[in-house]
């Protein structure tokens, strides 16, 4: 696992003053996500009789609730481009646009009626005036959309297998914020934030929580598809040059005063798949955040908490999470805390420093494993041997 440590000063510095393409330029070419993905784009229950308009990777999809479920088109009329949201489904098993009644296939796409040009309209059925569809699923209380090439895989390969079980209380919040997802997932891998930034968050003021750590990295997981958060040692406060004691010290926390270097390691409690999901696994519960691209400067933010329980256990649950996780955790923490920081981020250029090994990782493993369009010759990005990010000596 060498070459996902964190690398040398001098050659995290040549890279990022060269620019991610560098070392990782598919990761630096995905600023509008990664294709070939199915993303969650809005709760199921958001989605009425009324058309939804989204935009996912870039593109303006309307979605659309017919009787025989969802649907998703591109959200833009070929006669003089206004979007289909601002239409109605007058009709079963289509969408009439706003502006002359252009009427749409939901399933096909297909121009199946002008209203204003009558029943015997020379346009209806030609394929340059068919709109573009979307495969669409509905999953765990979520809307997913695929967006690439054909063969497209099963939409369950892309939700993590926990929020798929029979017993899974599955409680989702949605988010549209500012800045770009990988600015937002980098800030989900990177664990050093959480001592700083998180310090004085509700959920950390009566519990203990490590002030430093000097090395933070990830690991391949045994089904291959994800990577394990590990970061070792975590120290509960030093002396620094100059400033004196930091943290200091809180006597009122709980969880005693642990010696340096000997706070256990959970390898499994912080995990990270491709597109952009990252696993926070608590006692009794998970927390998955999900980071979905809109455009270039806008993304979603998906903290979805889930529990396994049934009957009155799941009742219990759902208490808990409207009345305590969701106000700490998801919005005052990652909302009012990191959202902020997300929306500000400019990167590169960038300095990066020995906790920021995770970073790294995460960003190979982006540029090495995420998936290629079936045209896509396989090593038309790879990098140099000399060209890539080397570990450090353990």
């Amino acid at each position: 696992m060498d070459n996902l440590r964190a690398p040398e000063m001098d050659e995290r510095s040549t890279a990022n003053d060269q620019g991610w393409g560098v070392r990782w330029p598919r990761y630096e070419e995905a600023e509008l996500g990664f294709r070939h993905y199915w993303y969650p784009v809005i709760e199921s229950r958001r989605l009425r009789k009324r058309p939804r308009a989204v935009t996912l990777l870039g593109e303006k999809i309307v979605l659309v609730r017919a009787s025989d479920g969802v649907h998703a088109l591109n959200d833009r009329c070929p006669h003089r481009g206004v979007p289909l949201s601002l239409g109605r489904c007058v009709f079963s098993g289509m969408i009439t646009c706003a502006y002359h009644g252009w009427t749409f296939d939901v399933t096909s796409g297909e121009l199946v009626a002008a209203l204003t040009d009558g029943p015997d309209s020379p346009i209806c059925g030609k394929p340059e005036v068919r709109v573009q569809t979307y495969p669409v699923e509905e999953r765990v209380g979520l809307i997913w959309v695929y967006v690439g090439d054909e063969p497209r895989p099963p939409v369950e390969e892309d939700i993590p297998e926990d929020l798929l079980r029979s017993d899974a209380v599955v409680e989702p919040m949605v988010d549209l914020r500012p800045g770009n997802w990988r600015y937002a997932m980098e800030n989900a891998v990177d664990e050093a934030h959480a001592k700083y930034l998180h310090r004085r968050s509700p959920f950390y003021m009566f519990n203990w929580f490590p002030g430093y750590q000097t090395d933070s990295r990830m690991e391949p997981a045994e089904d291959g598809k994800s990577m394990i958060r590990i970061s070792r040692p975590v120290f509960e406060s030093a002396e620094y040059p100059r400033i004196g004691h930091w943290p200091p010290r809180q006597f009122w926390k709980r969880g005693g005063t642990p010696k340096p270097g000997t706070v256990p390691v959970y390898p499994r409690r912080f995990w990270a798949r491709l597109p952009a999901i990252f696993s926070i696994g608590h006692d009794s519960w998970h927390d998955y955040q999900m980071f979905v691209p809109v455009d270039e400067d806008r993304h979603l933010t998906l903290q979805v908490s889930v529990r396994w329980t049934r009957g009155i256990g799941a009742w219990l649950w759902r208490l808990r999470y409207w009345t305590y996780i969701r106000l700490i955790h998801h919005i005052m923490l990652n909302r009012w805390e990191d959202g902020p920081i997300v929306a500000a981020m400019d990167s590169p250029p960038e300095q990066l420093f020995r906790p920021d090994g995770a970073i790294v990782a995460w960003r190979r493993w982006c540029h090495e494993n995420a998936r290629r369009a079936p045209c896509e010759v396989a090593g038309a990005y790879d990098v140099e041997p000399d060209a890539r990010v080397v570990s450090g000596p353990r």
